[in-house]
């Protein structure tokens, strides 16, 4: 009579797949988004689990024991690779808002930013712009096919159930933010020239013509020349935020193809 006892015993290890699959949802751009609902997620996730359990050797469908302090360490373990290889990915972005978030607030247009109630968060406005920017560059480069190719690329190396909590990226990950930083000033630097010009003009102006009151009409001409030198500029920032993206994005494969497991094994039941 036919029973559950070989399904039953893959339970363990699919679920440990799809936590390494999950923690790449919580910060990969445009899956980490609050706008896909939960459910919708927790979907695309199953769904790229399924696919990607039968594709793993036999040897890392060996049932796991189930008990809690055998189980939890294994499960963050899972949970951070998937998480880094998110995160990483979502590096550049937060870059690019930086650097939006920087211009806007040296234009004045901080002022418009408001409670975005889809997002969960105040919106800057050119912050916003350069984050869908750097998503679609994100999705043209091909960054969720490698996102996802770089987990499969874990399991040859970390097998299910061996991961640890020593595996993250830390030097990388440092890396990457110092190099987030440079990008956001790269982005936000020829707006900040010009408004640096734009502000010792108008005091100039208002020492020799002090008729002409500077104050009402500066927010009006920083957002003018701020507007036309972003859009003059778009070149350079996709040009600077691409390459920024695709260095990235070979760091997480480099990355899933030398992670090496830890010295000691997870027990199995």
């Amino acid at each position: 009579m036919p029973t559950l006892g070989p399904i039953l015993d893959h339970i363990g290890p699919f679920l440990l797949v799809l936590f390494r699959l999950s923690g790449v949802l919580v910060f990969a751009p445009m899956l980490a988004s609050s706008v896909i609902p939960m459910k919708v997620r927790m979907l695309i996730c199953a769904a790229l689990t399924l696919a990607m359990y039968p594709a793993l050797p036999a040897a890392q469908m060996q049932p796991v024991s189930l008990d809690l302090f055998s189980l939890l360490p294994a499960v963050l373990g899972e949970v951070l690779i998937g998480v880094a290889i998110g995160l990483i990915a979502a590096l550049p972005i937060f870059a690019l808002q930086l650097g939006g978030l920087i211009m806007g607030q040296q234009a004045g247009m901080s002022l418009a930013q408001i409670y975005n109630p889809a997002l969960e968060t105040e919106a800057d406005v050119i912050g916003q712009l350069l984050v869908y920017s750097g998503i679609a560059m994100f999705v043209s480069l091909g960054g969720l096919e490698i996102l996802f190719l770089a987990v499969g690329e874990t399991f040859r190396h970390v097998p299910v159930g061996k991961a640890a909590l020593n595996l993250g990226p830390v030097d990388l990950i440092s890396g990457l933010v110092s190099s987030g930083f440079q990008l956001a000033l790269r982005v936000s630097a020829p707006v900040l020239c010009i408004i640096l010009i734009e502000t010792i003009a108008s005091a100039l102006l208002a020492k020799t013509i002090s008729q002409i009151n500077v104050q009402s009409i500066g927010f009006a001409v920083k957002i003018v020349i701020t507007l036309l030198v972003l859009a003059s500029s778009v070149t350079a920032v996709i040009h600077a935020a691409g390459g920024d993206i695709a260095d990235t994005l070979d760091a997480i494969s480099e990355w899933a193809r030398t992670i090496a497991p830890p010295a000691h094994p997870i027990p199995r039941a």
